[in-house]
């Protein structure tokens, strides 16, 4: 085993979150010093499905020369819990903009306003640290609650793309969203 020293790594703070970044980077650390049971208690994965899911897309290559990501896992400070995931998981940073992406892992950690406090902070990080110029979202035209969160921090809605993303074997729909550089800086000061 190689013990190497665990990657710099960003942490930004909200209210009742730490927003730990996972770098490719940090990925190779984990999966080449920790066992199985160790990184998925590190990335919080919720389920061994989920590891699974997390260590094939790690084997597979989640870099390359065009497009990268940088997501941050989200920590409850109370309880130190791994709450879900927020990030740019599509990061071309030739072109200043990222695709930004979240999830809630469990239920009970739903309708808790997390994802509210976090998008807040990695936008602000997105726009300000990593110079990008334009941020999309593509969401699910059926996902109410996923539009109005990305509604209320000023996205705009671009257009829909049919049959775009696929869950559980089925085609479904994604509608385009945006929000650019000039338009953050126009109405960050109201959140």
């Amino acid at each position: 085993m190689n013990h190497t020293e665990i990657p710099d790594t960003v942490v930004l703070e909200t209210d009742r979150l730490l927003l730990k970044e996972l770098t490719p980077e940090l990925y190779d650390y984990l999966f080449d010093n920790l066992k199985d049971e160790q990184i998925m208690m590190y990335l919080g994965n919720p389920t061994l499905e989920d590891y699974e899911l997390e260590k094939q897309k790690y084997l597979k290559g989640l870099t390359s020369y065009y497009l990268s990501f940088k997501g941050f896992m989200m920590v409850d400070k109370e309880t130190g819990i791994a709450v879900g995931r927020i990030g740019y998981h599509t990061w071309k940073a030739v072109h200043n903009r990222a695709e930004i992406g979240y999830s809630i892992y469990r239920e009970e950690h739903k309708r808790q306003s997390y994802m509210t406090e976090a998008m807040k902070a990695v936008l602000i990080h997105g726009f300000e640290t990593m110079n990008l110029n334009r941020v999309e979202a593509f969401v699910s035209p059926l996902n109410i609650a996923s539009i109005r969160l990305i509604e209320n921090y000023g996205f705009t809605k671009e257009g829909l793309l049919r049959q775009h993303y696929g869950r559980n074997g089925v085609a479904e729909d994604s509608a385009v969203y945006g929000l650019l550089q000039i338009e953050y800086e126009s109405i960050k000061h109201r959140w």
